[in-house]
């Protein structure tokens, strides 16, 4: 397992206005949460971009390291985003122990998709229903991901949490019955048809032919 790392600086204020100045200064507020406490802290916004982009998404322990030397290793737990300016407002880190147990999620990756025997052989659609999965391990056992291999699932087969591979150290919580990914039968859509009704030429409806009678006579005797 790779150990990230992250410099943290510690902030004395709290509020509103200093965390504008932060986020102005290219900064962002961010929380430590463990051990009882928690500590309010800051990291550079420059590093913690280029620290996601290292993940890439998966699940990482993050070793954070603040200006007395002091170290603490913890999870990403919640990052707070502005979507209107682009930018990120608050994070959460977990401080997580050497040593012992703590539950997390992790990805899910899907592998063989492109040869799933009821995609290729009866048009069936994969159907990834859950994402990431939560586990209980010790930090040294955390897994970046899971992966499902889906080449031998056909229509109407799905693989569940009791079926995922085993990961050393790594157990995997909520129910054993939930669906991690079916292959759904492929839906067919009927386009609508419209009858088309012929009317022969002795078919005429008799209100028309008494009126068009009626008209002629009319006209005779005019």
């Amino acid at each position: 397992m790779q150990i990230y790392s992250l410099t943290i600086s510690t902030r004395e204020n709290t509020g509103r206005g200093v965390a504008r100045r932060l986020r102005a200064d290219g900064r962002i507020p961010a929380s430590l949460y463990g051990q009882g406490n928690a500590r309010s802290v800051s990291v550079s916004a420059v590093d913690f971009r280029n620290l996601n982009r290292e993940i890439g998404g998966s699940a990482a322990v993050v070793e954070l390291t603040d200006e007395t030397g002091k170290t603490a290793l913890s999870l990403v737990q919640d990052v707070q985003r502005d979507a209107v300016k682009n930018r990120i407002n608050h994070i959460d880190f977990q401080e997580i122990e050497r040593g012992h147990a703590f539950t997390t999620h992790i990805p899910v990756i899907l592998v063989g998709e492109d040869d799933c025997l009821g995609a290729k052989n009866d048009g069936g659609l994969i159907d990834h229903k859950t994402l990431e999965v939560e586990i209980r391990c010790r930090p040294s056992n955390l897994p970046e991901h899971v992966k499902v291999d889906v080449t031998a699932l056909e229509v109407g087969q799905a693989i569940h949490i009791s079926e995922l591979p085993a990961l050393d150290g790594v157990e995997y919580l909520g129910e054993p019955i939930q669906v991690i990914v079916s292959c759904q039968h492929p839906t067919v859509v009927s386009e609508p048809t419209e009858d088309v009704v012929e009317v022969a030429a002795d078919e005429v409806p008799s209100t028309k032919v008494s009126s068009d009678e009626d008209s002629s006579d009319e006209a005779g005797k005019s």
